[in-house]
């Protein structure tokens, strides 16, 4: 996906933002609690208007906010629990706890969501393939390969049972399990036969011959990336000390109770606002200098 502007993380390296995006979305998916789903959810939604733009940020709240909704509504109907009543619907009755479960829940889903849409806002696909290793390259050659053959292979089991069922000379037609059989044994012999015959043509362009080749790296780890990398590990295993507190000890069944001392989620807090507050300390320091 391509950006179309520049964000405060495209001065660091790559494993700086990756580190702080899937530690905060992480965190956001495991902390099940309405304060801090309330946080995550600002968060995200305040760097992705500040660095994706409100046209594309109303864009993807066009359908995330539809689905928050639908997730609050239904999850009374599947989980009638709790002590507050609020209505009855049919045999079914509707508390408030469920209500919040379910609004908790679905701001939970949009948060991920979000996350991951900013994430991907600052890492392009050339950032995310520096971080990865030599070995790990081969991952998306591995993907690429299975998601061609396997439709390929369904295709010709097709072809295999259409054939065999054209041929009446073979006599009746066998039972499910035997053709099943004689199917998978054709495309047992059909595969490995073009695996040899791939294997050859990969050897053939120099896949994996010789020593390892070098390669280029865009980006430079230096030391004040070191630094940050610190403080952000620093940040998000006090922000994960702060949520299980405040998740230990917070109920919603059967009545919602046990919120944890504020300073408990003031790690979190500082976590899901930092990529905004860099963003906006960017943006403030670019119009100084222009300026």
């Amino acid at each position: 996906m391509a950006r179309p502007r520049s964000t405060a993380f495209d001065a660091c390296h790559a494993a700086v933002p990756a580190m702080l995006f899937a530690g905060v979305a992480a965190l956001s998916m495991l902390a099940v609690h309405p304060v801090l789903v309330t946080l995550s959810l600002s968060g995200a939604l305040a760097f992705s208007l500040v660095a994706r733009g409100a046209a594309a940020t109303v864009r993807g709240l066009a359908w995330q906010l539809p689905l928050l909704v639908l997730v609050c509504l239904l999850n009374p109907f599947f989980s009638a629990s709790g002590s507050t009543l609020l209505l009855k619907v049919g045999p079914r009755s509707v508390y408030l706890e469920s209500l919040a479960y379910g609004a908790t829940m679905g701001a939970l889903l949009v948060a991920t969501v979000l996350w991951f849409e900013d994430a991907a806002a600052v890492l392009t696909q050339d950032r995310l393939l520096a971080l990865a290793g030599r070995r790990a390259r081969s991952v998306p050659l591995v993907a690429s390969m299975a998601a061609q053959l396997v439709p390929q292979m369904l295709g010709r089991a097709r072809s295999v049972r259409a054939a065999a069922r054209a041929c009446t000379a073979a006599g009746p037609r066998p039972p499910a399990r035997a053709e099943l059989l004689r199917t998978s044994t054709m495309l047992l012999s059909w595969s490995l036969e073009d695996s040899l015959e791939r294997a050859d043509a990969m050897r053939a362009r120099g896949w994996e011959s010789g020593s390892p080749r070098t390669r280029y790296r865009p980006e430079r780890f230096r030391a004040r990336d070191a630094v940050a990398a610190a403080g952000i590990a620093a940040l998000l295993a006090l922000g994960a000390a702060g949520a299980w507190a405040a998740c230990s000890s917070w109920e919603f069944y059967p009545r919602m109770s046990g919120l944890a001392p504020w300073w408990c989620y003031l790690p979190f807090a500082l976590l899901a606002l930092l990529p905004a507050v860099a963003e906006l300390a960017a943006r403030w320091a670019e119009r100084g200098e222009a300026g």
